[in-house]
Parts: C-alpha cells; sequence; structure tokens
C-alpha cells in the first residue's frame, strides 16, 4: 500500500520524531511505498519521497495552525495513497499515533490550567475536540494502555477506534556489554568516584519527577547501608536552577550533578547504576525503556506508561504515587546490594527484549487494515 506520513518535522532527535523514523523504514523495508509529508526534513536517509508542506513562520499556534491547513490542501487531491498517517497530532482524517497521548489528559495531570488561554493549547484541544469524536474517521494509535484511557476519558470517540501500539527499543544499541565500555570514562568526566549512582534522563525536571528523585536522595544519604554515599545524575535539558537550590537545601548539594542535554544517552545509561523517573505523566518514556534494554533496574512510577511491561519488583519498581520519595529511597537502598542490581537489571534486560519495532510496524498495519476495510 501507499502511505503517507504526515508531521510538522521529520528527523530522530525526538522520541516521538526517532517512532516515525522507525515506522518509515520498517514500512518501506516491508515493501510498502511512503511518502513524508512535512514542512521540515532532517537526517533523512530513507528511499521515500519527501513532500514539503508550507507553515508561516510566527508563533507555535500559527505554525500548527497553518500546516494543518496547508496539509489538508496538499493531500485533498491525492488519490493516490491508501492511508494517511498523522504523527504527534490528528491534522487530518485518517491514523494518527498520537506519542505524547491525550493533550487534554497531560494538561490536567500536569495542573496546567492556565494553558486553556494559551494559544498553542487552545489550538490543540480543539483539534483533539474536532477529530475525536463518534462520526469523525480517524483511527488512533497509542503507546500504552493509559495514553489510550487518556483519550477515553475526555472525548466520545468509539473505544474500537482508540489501539495501543508499544514503541520498540534497539537492543543492539542500547546493550549492556556496548554501554559499559564507555563507563569509566564518563563517570570520571562527572567526578561520580566508585559508588553508586542514580540517573534521571528527561527534558522538562518538573513533570519527570526530578524534585522527588532528589528529595529520595537526600532521605537516602541519611540511611545505614551503602546508600548513604549515592549521588544522582541529571541528562536532559531544563533549567537546573531550582533544583539545584532545593538539593543545597536538602544538604545533597554536592551529589547532584547536571549533565544537560546529550544526543548519545546509551553513554549515561553505561555509566550509573539505577535508572530512576518519577513522572508525573508520561504516556511512555523511551528513556525508561532504554535504560532497560541496557540492564539498569529502573524505578518509575505508574504514571509512566512503561509500567504497564514492568513486572513489580522483578524487572523494575513501581511507586505508588509520582512524589512518594520515601518509597523511591526505599527501593535505592534495596538496590545499593550489586546482586540485587543485577538480578533486577538482568529482568528488565527481558522485557526490553520483547519490545520490538517489528512489533509495532505489524501493531501499525493491523490498524492499517481495519481502517481502510481492506484485508
Amino acid at each position: 500500500m501507499k502511505v503517507a506520513l504526515v508531521s510538522i518535522r521529520f528527523d530522530t532527535r525526538g522520541g516521538s520524531e526517532r517512532r516515525t523514523y522507525q515506522l518509515a523504514r520498517g514500512l518501506i523495508g516491508a515493501g510498502h511505498e511512503v511518502e513524508i509529508f512535512a514542512a521540515h526534513v532532517l537526517d533523512m536517509d530513507l528511499d521515500a519521497k519527501v513532500t514539503i508542506v508550507p507553515m508561516m513562520h510566527g508563533p507555535s499556534f500559527v505554525k500548527v495552525m497553518s500546516f494543518t491547513r496547508n496539509v489538508g490542501r496538499v493531500l485533498g487531491g491525492r488519490k493516490d495513497i491508501d492511508v494517511i498517517h498523522n504523527q504527534i497530532r490528528p491534522f487530518t482524517e485518517g491514523v494518527v499515533t498520537v506519542g505524547g497521548g491525550c493533550h487534554a489528559e497531560y494538561m490536567e495531570r500536569t495542573g496546567s490550567v492556565l494553558g486553556y488561554i494559551n494559544p498553542l493549547d487552545r489550538v490543540i484541544l480543539n483539534m483533539e475536540k474536532s477529530r475525536y469524536t463518534p462520526a469523525g474517521r480517524v483511527t488512533v494509535i497509542t503507546n500504552s494502555e493509559l495514553a489510550r484511557q487518556g483519550i477515553l476519558r475526555h472525548y466520545p470517540i468509539p473505544p474500537e477506534r482508540v489501539h495501543v501500539a508499544y514503541n520498540g527499543v534497539d537492543t543492539d544499541k542500547f546493550h549492556p556489554a556496548k554501554v559499559s565500555a564507555t563507563r569509566a570514562v564518563v563517570r570520571a568526566r562527572h567526578g561520580l568516584g566508585d559508588g553508586p549512582v542514580a540517573l534521571f534522563v528527561g527534558a522538562g525536571f518538573r513533570r519527570k519527577g526530578l524534585e522527588t528523585v532528589i528529595k529520595a536522595v537526600a532521605v537516602a544519604a541519611g540511611m545505614a547501608n551503602d546508600i548513604k554515599h549515592i549521588k544522582l545524575l541529571v541528562v536532559g535539558k531544563d533549567e537546573p536552577g531550582p533544583f539545584m537550590r532545593l538539593a543545597e537545601k536538602l544538604g545533597v548539594g554536592d551529589r547532584v550533578i547536571f549533565a544537560g542535554p546529550t544526543n548519545r544517552p546509551e553513554e549515561y545509561y553505561g555509566a550509573c547504576d539505577i535508572f530512576t523517573l518519577p513522572t508525573v505523566y508520561d504516556p511512555f518514556s523511551n528513556a525508561t525503556i532504554e535504560a532497560m534494554a541496557c540492564g539498569m533496574p529502573v524505578i518509575t512510577s505508574r504514571d509512566n506508561g512503561v509500567s504497564e511491561v514492568i513486572e513489580d519488583g522483578e524487572s523494575g519498581y513501581l511507586l505508588r504515587k509520582h512524589d512518594d520519595h520515601v518509597g523511591l529511597a526505599s527501593s535505592l537502598a534495596y538496590l545499593a546490594c550489586e546482586k540485587a542490581r543485577r538480578a533486577a537489571g538482568a529482568q528488565a534486560r527481558l522485557a526490553a527484549e520483547s519490545l520490538t519495532w517489528e512489533k509495532t510496524l505489524a501493531k501499525t498495519l493491523e490498524v492499517y487494515r481495519l481502517h481502510t476495510g481492506v484485508s
């Protein structure tokens, strides 16, 4: 079949963008024809036709509105396309993969009350409201049941039109043996020493739960076992100031190290010992599943869609509430034991191995058939 992949930006720099790239590569590899409709295309190494969709300059809401209008016009007369597959947002009728989940759910969970007067939020909410209806011709793919339930809770779209296809993970790139090669170099670069190091990876520190992790490190510092020497390495893009001040206030300022953003997260997975992400809301954290593939024991919240593939106490540790810093400190203390870390890391790797891009592609093709009615 011929598939139109629609996205404002096509590259491999973000989680949703990497998912789109993997989908395009899988579709082409399976013999399907792919045409990309985007305003910006980077890192293009696929055998796919590219159609650049014009987009106005200006504030984000203007860009989204103009792209939505223009991609509808560009695709309007294309009778040769079998499936239109929107990425991230429902720009047009067809299939849509919402990597970030339902925007209304995101705003509610993160307390973004002021967002309802933000022009971009209003544009996205109106887009969802107009597409996710009983009469609409939109079929949705989410990357977790958590995200699926968010859409069904806010909009009257029939449940049979909302499907789950977990993200895959590159278990060759994110492999324990490979990532350990740079462990000593990275630890020396950031002055991590020889003791246990917890790792936090994510952009948007507040939503991802960094405050909870810092508080847990402070609690752990008062414990009796080896975890009292724990350090925290923070990787990602955001303003560190408020969190540095919190760490200083709690007496662990010298234990919290900010590394900034990176395009090589695997080096940090290999350098650290325990992955922590007590996120407020994350439909499916790619960083979590990448860490698991690297053989890291993970501690995360049930507000992370990856929790659906984690066996609590076996392949990871799940917090009952995302702000439970005492529970997080307790899990850190348990994982201070190297034997416990190795056992949990091995189970985490096994869980990650079950998430392949081939499975994601197969589920997507199944949704295409349901959407078009062609078997």
